[in-house]
């Protein structure tokens, strides 16, 4: 199993953009070597951590279309004129393509349930058919298909999940996934967002806990739990995400994986084991 990777980007679009263009590369591959595969390749999978309204809102933000153009969305009504300029973009692959999944999560909860669906349903499906013994290992990488999970930490910042136990849960569970049905691991960060980015600070533990234990002795309790009030640092935050993701992942900027290249092998081509 390849490394996981936590690409921080300045733009979504960049993060998705790298997505759509692997997912060609793998088809081009497979259609080369197995044109008349009686089964189809499982798809890629991009799993989107909001509501399809946010997340199309989010593109065509980053897409610079003034705000005072992109009218409330809803997840029924049709799209305005400014909204459609998002079909004249490559990111309308991911709208349209027979290849990779696209799957909305908006909360902890569903994110954690279809992780699940996707680990007990892996024995049930078909996978990739394809004789690899002929082909490099960097080609042989090229072929797995992989798990994108957009945005997944500021679904956190909106629960009580917020604290570096809650991150490293769901990222427990996301890479026990991606092991189960072979696949890369491809986790979105913000380089840029103070709240929710690879710099945001976290606290140890769930803030509700905290509380709880505030001003008592012993587990994460006692003196420098309590709220800020003097304008002082608060210490319940001890580390920041991007010491969390490093546990578990190798955290590389969007430019480096742009080339089409696969950084989580090494140079003798010998995939690093998490």
């Amino acid at each position: 199993m390849a490394t996981p990777l936590a690409i921080t980007y300045s733009s979504p679009c960049s993060f998705l953009g790298y997505c759509i263009s692997r997912s060609a590369s793998r088809q081009s591959l497979l259609s080369t070597l197995s044109p008349t595969s009686p089964s189809p390749p499982a798809k890629d999978t991009i799993i989107i951590c909001s509501t399809r309204s946010n997340f199309m809102r989010e593109l065509l933000v980053d897409l610079n279309i003034p705000l005072d153009e992109i009218p409330p969305l809803n997840d029924s009504q049709d799209l305005s004129s400014a909204q459609r300029l998002i079909l004249q973009t490559p990111i309308s692959a991911l709208l349209t393509t027979d290849n990779i999944s696209l799957v909305y999560c908006p909360t902890i909860h569903h994110l954690r349930a279809y992780l699940s669906s996707l680990s007990s349903s892996s024995g049930s499906g078909g996978g990739d058919a394809t004789d690899t013994s002929t082909l490099s290992s960097q080609s042989t990488a090229s072929l797995r298909p992989y798990l994108a999970i957009h945005s997944f930490v500021p679904l956190h910042h909106l629960s009580t999940e917020w604290s570096s136990q809650g991150l490293s849960r769901t990222l427990s569970s996301i890479i026990s996934t991606t092991i189960a049905t072979s696949r890369d691991l491809l986790l979105s960060i913000s380089e840029t967002s103070v709240a929710f980015g690879i710099s945001a600070e976290l606290p140890l533990i769930n803030s509700r806990m905290m509380k709880n234990n505030t001003k008592k002795k012993g587990f994460y309790g006692g003196e420098g739990f309590e709220e800020e009030e003097s304008g002082e640092r608060d210490l319940r935050f001890v580390g920041r995400v991007g010491d969390v993701l490093q546990r578990w992942c190798r955290v590389v900027r969007v430019e480096e994986v742009m080339d089409g290249g696969h950084p989580e092998e090494t140079e003798d081509g010998e995939e690093m084991m998490v």
